[in-house]
Parts: structure tokens; sequence; C-alpha cells
């Protein structure tokens, strides 16, 4: 079976193979067995299951662009997707602990261009304390309150609960 090769390392050519899984991501192989969890539920994904396909595109993109995915949890709880100098997307590793389960990022350039005024945006808050649904507003330059560095773009950001 395909997704079985995706996360049991079979055909794939190096590591265990599960995208959130290899070494070449994480930069260290301890970091398999704290992912263990996210490969059982690729596994136990199986055809006709609605989410079987969508789970392997996923799956393919970190292993197609490895430096793309960053592993925030120690800092943040979350797995990070930068698929751009100024798009990322945060998924929480634990997210029944939060309501901030996935969290975009955008750049807000083009917005701000358009009309978008800065001043009726919520500013963004710290890790935790956005509220779903609601869009918020950093400005280039200010320090990101969720990882702690700049954004050399002025940055929109939703978060979504999805349970």
């Amino acid at each position: 079976m395909v997704i079985s090769s995706v996360c049991s390392g079979r055909n794939t050519g190096h590591g265990s193979g599960c995208p959130n899984h290899s070494e070449a991501l994480t930069g260290h192989s301890a970091s398999t067995r704290r992912i263990e969890p996210t490969c059982e539920v690729v596994r136990a994904a199986r055809p006709p299951d609605s989410n079987f396909f969508e789970l392997l595109a996923i799956a393919r993109v970190p292993r197609a662009k490895p430096e793309m995915a960053i592993d925030r949890t120690k800092a943040a709880g979350e797995y990070c997707f930068k698929s751009s100098e100024s798009t990322m997307v945060h998924y929480a590793s634990q997210p029944e602990s939060t309501v901030e389960d996935v969290v975009y990022e955008f750049d807000a350039t083009q917005l701000l261009a358009a009309g978008l005024d800065p001043q009726r945006v919520p500013r963004l808050p710290a890790l935790g304390k956005m509220e779903p649904g609601k869009w918020y507003f950093l400005p280039s330059g200010v320090i990101d309150p969720h990882h702690q560095h700049d954004f050399a773009t002025p940055t929109i950001a939703l978060a979504v609960n999805v349970k």
C-alpha cells in the first residue's frame, strides 16, 4: 500500500520515510520516537477514507522541499510550513490543548496597497491568545510574538479551531 511506504520506510530510500518522521526535516533522530503518533494517524487512514489521499498529498509537500518544514514543538508547540519568505502555516502539535489548531500568516503588502487600514485590525497577540476566525495584523520589522523573530513584510494572521 502506498501510505505504508510513506511511513514505514519501504521504498523511500532514507530514514523511516514518514515526512514528519524524517531526520532530514528535524535534524535529529530522537524526534522519530516523538513523531510516531503522527505517523500512526497516516497509517490508520485507508481508502476509501475521505482523508486518505489528502493526508498523502500533504505528506509529500515537505518531502519535495524539506527546508519548508520547521519543527517548533519545543519553543511553541507547533509544526510549521514556510512555503515562501512571507507565507507560513502553523499546526498545533497538541490541538486538544489550544483553540489555535492552525494559524495562517500571509504577507499583507498587497492588502495594504489595496486600502486595508491596519488600525482597524487587532495587533497579533501572544501565542495562545488569538481568537479563532479573527484576523490580526503585525507591521513589518516588529517581533512576532509567536516565534520571537521579525518579519520583513507586514503580516496578517488567522487562527482556526478545527474542533
